[in-house]
């Protein structure tokens, strides 16, 4: 394995019993008996990372957004098809259960075709001090942007975002987006950092509405709760809780399936790495819509 800060890399390799550790990612990629190599860096520093590993006939691995330009997704989605190598975007919710069993309803016709989405995706303000290097639509609300195009099966056409900027020093700390889809669905979308940090549990949640019915997640309200004399406590159940010193959950679906298509070299289906391009246009559009205060369209690729 290999990290940015070497310090850190020691301690996780003790820690998880790997036998090495090297000085950059060029090295990693460079080992013949590494098959596989996730990449988990900064979301503007995918590209080289991710054509290293493919150019080196790894697997690849990386984490959601794909990256934050479309022309390095696109150069990564053509060094793989030359390689013939697995490119996985990491979009976790297609992993979570209740995310799934909404799609898989979907899929076999008992919801009809949707007609509208709401997705909220709020977090504390102590993550925003870390994560907030990255625009909100692009970290966080790609996930919902994932699931909407994923639940829908339709391109997005168009959209609006407003964004709300508290510190005035980076980037917006509350955006609320609006897609239209090509089959006319609807899809809104709201993000923040804004949650006070002392709140017990992300509040994450998404409404779907068809034809037949209507679908609603709610992570926050888990059926999990600790009452302790410090305070309330709402744990993960859903993403990635550890139990007995390892990760289940979404995280281990999500590697656990990967490592799969990797073992039996096949491509993934569940997500492709043209998808996350998809969620990836649709985002950087929300951007633009947002910075040109109007909106506006959806580039098809």
């Amino acid at each position: 394995m290999t990290d940015a800060v070497e310090e850190r890399a020691q301690k996780l390799a003790t820690r998880y019993n790997i036998p090495r550790v090297v000085k950059g990612y060029r090295e990693l990629c460079n080992l013949e008996n590494v098959d596989a190599v996730s990449v988990a860096t900064s979301e503007n520093q995918h590209l080289e990372p991710v054509l290293s590993a493919l150019k080196n006939g790894k697997h690849v691995f990386v984490e959601k957004p794909i990256a934050t330009r479309v022309e390095e997704a696109e150069k990564m989605i053509r060094a793989a098809r030359a390689r013939d190598r697995i490119l996985m975007p990491g979009h976790i919710l297609r992993f979570e259960t209740k995310y799934a069993t909404v799609k898989e309803q979907i899929a076999l016709g008992r919801l009809g075709r949707v007609v509208s989405i709401y997705a909220r995706r709020c977090r504390p303000h102590k993550l925003a001090a870390t994560y907030k290097r990255t625009p909100l639509l692009l970290m966080n609300a790609i996930h919902d942007i994932d699931i909407m195009l994923w639940y829908v099966g339709e391109d997005v056409v168009s959209v609006r975002a407003f964004d709300v900027v508290v510190d005035s020093h980076g980037c917006s700390e509350l955006s609320w987006a609006f897609l239209r889809f090509r089959d006319g669905a609807i899809g809104v979308l709201q993000a923040t950092w804004m949650l006070p940090d002392k709140t017990p549990a992300f509040d994450d949640y998404m409404q779907v509405i068809t034809k037949s019915g209507i679908a609603t997640i709610d992570v926050l309200q888990s059926g999990l709760t600790f009452w302790m004399e410090d305070g309330h406590e709402v744990p993960d159940v859903s993403y990635g809780p550890v139990l007995r010193g390892s990760a289940f959950g979404a995280l281990r679906e999500e590697l656990c399936y990967f490592a799969l298509c990797v073992l039996e070299n096949r491509q993934p289906t569940i997500i492709t790495a043209e998808e996350g391009l998809k969620a990836l246009r649709v985002a950087l559009s929300l951007l633009e819509s947002s910075r040109q205060n109007r909106e506006f369209e959806v580039p098809i690729g």
